[in-house]
């Protein structure tokens, strides 16, 4: 029997007896499974990326050594090879200074147009040349500086303390204790004085320091790893102490004297040369006041000779104290600088007849002074 094509007619036939011809079915994922689909597709990308990363900064990772601040440094500051260190860092088209030997003693002496804390990188726009005069804001100050407190030596560089030396306590003035002003980092050292360049508000307190201290500031080196501040502590107790002593040998009567002062009197403390007093001298003792002399010579000089009878109502330890009504007050006073010396002193027995004796003491002195 041949066979005849199905067309038309035929599905229409089929339908007619009852036939279904199927449908092409399409099979889908639900959603869910698409979504975890695609984020793992992420996380495969994301770890394939990082891996690709470290390769490559592994292959291209050039560290170079470049200069860097070994501590914070201020504007206008003279660099020394102490202030320089190094660091090895990933730079790219970073502006930098390439580290090597030599480098830190090439920089030296430049100084800084800005400041620059520890660890920051050295550039050359930052570097200038010191001038006399200013750069940016900046002004120089020359500083001179006692180094008598250090007779190991002091070096550019080193961590020392500023010291104000003071000044001793007398019977014209009061005085001022010595203190520690600061600590600093020695800079354009030169072995007497410091060259800074600072800003305007601090120039002028540099200027002005030797000045009001009446002499150059001291420098004393804080020991390698020291604390400074508890170094400065001591010190300042160290020297407060001292100074408490100086200034109550000089009032050696306490408060008991100043209370005896009558209206208008002032007072004279007056060290005296003991070198004449065959015993021991006492408060209270009558005593003989006594001009040292002058030995001659081109200048003339002078024999020794007695000045006038003193009662040491208020004597201790070689020292004099007199209440003076002002006339009298300046002829104690002058003394010493008139004498060119301490004014000598001389224990006489009581009820001595003091006119004789200074009389005797006087022409035996004088010859002896003339037989040279």
């Amino acid at each position: 029997m041949a066979q005849t094509p199905m067309g038309d007619g035929a599905e229409a036939t089929a339908e007619a007896v009852g036939t279904a011809v199927p449908e092409r079915t399409r099979r889908r994922l639900p959603r869910a499974a698409k979504r975890a689909l695609v984020a793992l597709a992420g996380l495969v990308l994301m770890a394939a990326s990082v891996a690709g990363f470290w390769a490559t900064a592994a292959a291209f990772d050039q560290r170079i050594a470049v200069a860097v601040a070994a501590r914070d440094l201020p504007r206008g500051h003279v660099l020394t090879a102490a202030d320089l260190s190094s660091a090895e860092v990933l730079l790219g088209d970073v502006p930098h200074v390439v580290w090597s030997h030599g480098t830190a003693e090439a920089l030296a002496g430049l100084a800084l147009e800005r400041a620059l804390p520890a660890g920051s990188l050295v550039t050359a726009d930052m570097l200038v040349e010191p001038s006399v005069g200013a750069f940016g804001d900046a002004l120089e100050v020359v500083v001179p500086v006692d180094t008598s407190l250090s007779p190991s030596g002091v070096h550019e560089g080193d961590t020392v303390l500023l010291i104000d030396p003071g000044v001793a306590p007398s019977h014209q003035q009061p005085g001022r204790r010595r203190s520690v002003i600061r600590s600093l980092a020695l800079a354009g050292f030169d072995g007497s004085s410091m060259r800074l360049f600072v800003p305007p508000a601090e120039w002028v307190w540099w200027r002005a320091l030797p000045a009001e201290l009446g002499a150059a500031p001291m420098v004393l080196p804080v020991p390698l790893g020291g604390d400074a501040a508890a170094l400065a502590a001591d010190l300042d107790e160290l020297w407060a102490a001292s100074y408490e002593r100086e200034a109550a040998a000089l009032h050696p009567f306490g408060d008991e004297w100043r209370a005896q002062a009558a209206p208008g009197e002032l007072e004279v403390i007056i060290a005296l040369d003991l070198s004449l007093a065959a015993s021991a001298i006492t408060e209270g003792d009558l005593a003989l006041l006594v001009d040292p002399g002058v030995p001659r010579g081109s200048g003339g000089g002078r024999p020794r000779s007695v000045l006038r009878a003193v009662r040491l109502e208020h004597y201790r330890d070689g020292m004099l104290g007199v209440w003076a009504e002002p006339r009298e007050w300046v002829w104690w006073r002058t003394l010493p600088q008139r004498l060119g010396a301490a004014p000598m002193v001389l224990r006489v027995t009581e009820g001595s007849d003091t006119d004789a004796v200074a009389d005797e003491l006087n022409d035996r002195w004088r010859r002896a002074w003339e037989q040279g």
